[in-house]
């Protein structure tokens, strides 16, 4: 799904420390030119992001899955496709402009000095691929004669973003979006920035399905005045359509409230990100869009929040790790009832380390728990194609995942992956079909960045 937050963390970290070694993700390895935006520049020459600072730039992704219980079905909590076998991820083409400042939206404060000049950016990106059904907005996107033809295992089309940037040069620096963007929450944000991208890991964590995808609003970021050579702290305040909406039938807004701290050498990222707002009428199962968690009718007031904690630490040049606490809940949630309860409560944590073997070759490796204490989620409720009845599961998961990422050249990822996952719970078994409560699945994929 993009790149993600993580990847990103070290790429700003590489910047900010003048070493490429201090980044976790493979396409971040010292290379002899930028995989970013090389198509674009091979074709048209680089005028445009040069002069203008305009940089057009895309990826494809493709992969394999196999698992060890007899279906063809896969997590559906983990990966974005639920059928065994080849699936054509993404397709992903991007303009955009970064406006300069000291502060980046959804990524939070740098060091130096604030820039004194305002300055504007923009972000348009266009997704199509299988992917891109867990990606569409309720209002904007989710109609096109593209996806109303299209069943759950075919590709989708979206705009993954199309949103305005503003620098300004006031508080210690501040940073205005506004638009249709990626959630600025949890560890893995889907690919709310360039490159890489989509994700250090082909698999995503169950925290991740539990949370937005994206937003249409506003979102303010600001870095407070410091000492020059300190520490650096940043807020986020946000007001959005609710989760995965550009219309929100129940007429309420939701609220963003974000904090990061940034140690002085930026070794440590510590991130508590939050949304608060009325979960009710805001899940839409003719198009597969909205919200993930149905909850009452647009005429009810149902509070749904969810809340994450992340701290990353660099260990060394070729060690980092990263540990994110979530915690959510749903009042009203529909298929609570499943449980004998009316509002449903979810909660994690997991532990990621990247360690680089080589300039071209990392080894990512997670470990995850997740509890929900009754199903919430579309995906646990494991609804049945035929005749709409659900069959949910909840309860405990545990998932642990390895990776090797080799970029044998700079525009290329070749990725291997192992996952293996238990749940313990009530209600149906999550894997194989229903009928298995643990499920080995091994992966390859595929990504070019261009």
């Amino acid at each position: 799904m993009t790149p993600s937050k993580l990847a990103l963390v070290t790429a700003c970290i590489g910047s900010a420390l003048g070493t490429a070694l201090l980044s976790p993700s493979p396409a971040l390895a010292a290379a002899p030119q930028n995989p970013s935006g090389s198509l674009f520049r091979g074709l048209f020459g680089d005028g445009l992001e040069q002069d203008h600072g305009i940089k057009v730039h895309g990826w494809a992704q493709a992969g394999w899955t196999y698992n060890d219980n007899g279906s063809d079905d896969v997590s559906k909590q983990a990966f974005f496709n639920s059928d065994e076998g080849f699936n054509f991820n993404q397709f992903a083409l991007a303009i955009q402009r970064e406006p300069k400042g000291n502060v980046i939206g959804r990524v939070g404060p740098f060091p130096g000095p604030m820039p004194q000049e305002a300055d504007w950016g923009f972000n348009v990106t266009a997704l199509y691929g299988k992917d891109a059904r867990f990606f569409k907005t309720y209002g904007f996107d989710e109609d096109l004669g593209v996806n109303r033809s299209a069943d759950s295992d075919d590709e989708n089309f979206n705009i993954a973003q199309a949103y305005l940037d503003f620098y300004f040069p006031v508080l210690g620096g501040s940073n205005l979006m506004l638009g249709v963007f990626h959630t600025p929450l949890e560890n893995e944000i889907g690919f709310a920035l360039s490159s890489p991208a989509p994700t250090d890991f082909y698999s995503h964590p169950y925290s991740f399905m539990h949370g937005p995808a994206k937003h249409t609003g506003a979102l303010y970021s600001f870095k407070l005045p410091q000492e020059e050579g300190g520490s650096m702290l940043g807020f986020e305040l946000g007001v959005v359509q609710g989760w995965n909406n550009m219309q929100d039938p129940n007429g309420d807004l939701d609220v963003i409230a974000n904090l990061r701290w940034r140690s002085a050498d930026f070794r440590t990222w510590v991130d508590w990100e939050n949304i608060y707002g009325n979960g009710a009428g805001d899940s839409f199962a003719e198009c597969a869009c909205g919200s993930p968690f149905p909850a009452g009718s647009e005429d009810d007031d149902l509070t749904r929040y969810a809340s994450y904690l992340t701290v990353s630490q660099v260990l060394d040049e070729r060690n980092r790790v990263a540990v994110e606490l979530s915690y959510g809940e749903q009042e009203g949630a529909a298929f609570a009832g499943f449980a004998d309860k009316r509002d449903a409560t979810w909660y994690g944590a997991n532990l990621n380390w990247y360690h680089r073997l080589g300039e071209s070759l990392m080894w990512n490796s997670r470990a995850e728990w997740f509890h929900s204490d009754a199903p919430a989620h579309v995906e646990m409720a494991n609804i049945d194609p035929q005749t709409g009845i659900p069959d949910p599961s909840w309860g405990s998961f545990y998932g642990f995942t390895t990776n090797v990422a080799w970029t044998p050249v700079p525009n290329v990822r070749l990725r291997p992956e192992l996952r293996y996952d238990i749940h313990s719970g009530n209600g149906r078994d999550a894997f194989g079909g229903g009928e298995e409560d643990s499920q080995l699945i091994g992966s390859f994929d595929i990504t070019l960045f261009f």
